[in-house]
């Protein structure tokens, strides 16, 4: 199976941009992250986004980079592999994909919730599992279409999702009177410590996460070295605004003074509060079904990243080979796509006692620190790779470094002190999953290498 392939030039910008995006889900994160970092930051919640803009933004001056140099859809698989081998590739790929497994645990996990919301306003009492299957087998039927088909559906929905979040933003904004008017105290410290701001910082990038999300297009776009570099850094400028100012008009709708700072870090959802303050409880059912469609989307778009990473990593030898099957009429990567869904509807049959927004939260975390892991290792690569071929010199080598020197930050803010349970649970999963995948990459790049060496001797012999 090593001659497979997935469908060349059949996505253009538009669809290649989609995929990024949905994966952060712009108009779903706003509506959960805010109050996270709210109840950590207080009103400097916008401030808190324009630092994760700035990270990311750091790490995506590498991501960008290696795709013009390498596109591929191993995404930071590859990259790694490339620039600081293969053994240090198979980690990072081994961590990306648990990172994009639980980012779909937990975005289905929302939109479960939301959904169960929804249903529950009109009447309907059900439990959120029946919810989550009936979405699992919708995501089934919808990653083994075309990838065009799928991309351009996830496309369109973040489209809407994110004008119609826009517009309650605009409204807010336009009534300040209601509360002290507008202010840059947002965007102020606040008295908060630095600590606070690199645990919040999680859900900042946590809001991000799955920006680099195009790479794995890089064997189906058009002109992949310049077409996914433009999705990236388009999805993450466009995003970036987007949360800064949806997260701002939140903070000024609930007030700065002492009672409405107060309301608004004690609301897990405040974007729906003001919704309903602003326009009323009709239109907040229109954003529950906006903000479930969007965290559904985000699935998709996880899954589909991460199915193709599985699909390259089996292709080149790293995994089992029967996982680089692929869909002979779309060309998707069918096997890799199914043990995704297979994983995730495991995950969340067997945790049907849980709320599934508890269920949410603890995926999040690890998939989040998983990801600040791969990120790490995929912006030393560039550096490594880019310092040695004369291509970063001086201060084009400040950016990337500031961006390991903040990931490890934000990684360490969150693992010290030790969190209480049961997150303390998530952060150690991590780390045995980082451990046993430094296991196994000695024995795959082994096994690899060998497999190569007889390769040859062979192709030696016969010829």
């Amino acid at each position: 199976m090593t001659g497979n392939s997935l469908k060349k030039d059949s996505l253009n910008i538009f669809q290649t941009i989609a995929l990024s995006v949905a994966i952060m889900g712009p108009s779903a994160s706003i509506a959960i992250t805010v109050g996270m970092i709210g109840s950590h930051v207080g009103s400097s919640v916008p401030l808190v986004f324009l630092i994760s803009l700035m990270i990311v933004g750091c790490v995506a001056v590498s991501i960008v980079k290696l795709n013009q140099t390498f596109p591929s859809a191993g995404s930071v698989y590859y990259f790694v592999e490339k620039t600081l081998g293969k053994r240090a590739g198979f980690i990072s790929g081994w961590l990306i994909v648990l990172a994009y497994l639980m980012l779909s645990v937990s975005c289905i996990m929302v939109s479960c919730t939301y959904l169960q919301i929804l249903l529950s306003i009109l009447g309907v009492t059900i439990h959120w599992l029946f919810i989550g299957l009936l979405l699992m087998g919708l995501i089934f039927a919808l990653v083994h279409k075309n990838a065009a088909t799928s991309t351009w559906v996830m496309l369109l929905i973040e489209i809407v999702s994110m004008g119609l979040i826009l517009l309650v933003a605009g409204i807010i904004l336009s009534n300040t009177q209601q509360t002290v008017g507008l202010s840059m105290v947002p965007f102020a410290l606040g008295g908060n410590t630095l600590s606070s701001f690199g645990y919040a910082s999680v859900f900042g990038f946590l809001a991000f996460a799955g920006f680099e999300g195009a790479s794995a297009l890089g064997e189906e776009s058009k002109n992949p070295q310049v077409t996914i570099p433009l999705a990236i850094t388009s999805g993450i400028i466009i995003t970036g605004i987007f949360y800064v100012l949806v997260s701002y008009a939140q903070v000024i709708g609930f007030g700065l003074t002492p009672a409405g700072i107060a309301a608004f870090t004690g609301n897990e959802s405040p974007l729906s509060d003001l919704i309903a303050r602003y326009l009323g409880t009709e239109f907040v059912i229109v954003m529950l079904l906006c903000m479930a469609v969007s965290f559904f989307t985000s699935t998709l778009g996880c899954v589909n990243a991460g199915a193709r990473v599985l699909f390259t990593m089996s292709r080149d030898g790293m995994l089992c080979p029967s996982l680089s099957g692929i869909n002979e009429k779309n060309n998707t990567p069918n096997v890799g796509l199914n043990v995704f869904v297979a994983a995730i509807t495991m995950m969340i049959a067997v945790s049907f006692g849980l709320e599934a927004i508890q269920l949410a939260g603890y995926a999040a975390l690890t998939g989040t620190l998983a990801l600040l892991l791969s990120y790490i290792f995929t912006t030393i690569g560039a550096m490594v790779y880019f310092y040695k071929n004369r291509s970063w010199r001086g201060v084009r080598l400040i950016l990337p470094a500031v961006a390991v020197v903040a990931l490890a930050f934000i990684i360490f803010a969150n693992i010290y002190p030790i969190p209480i349970f049961p997150q303390n649970l998530f952060t150690y999963g991590v780390i045995i999953w980082l451990g046993v995948g430094i296991i196994l990459s000695r024995n795959q790049t082994e096994s690899r290498t060998a497999v190569q060496v007889i390769s040859k001797n062979e192709s030696n012999l016969n010829g």
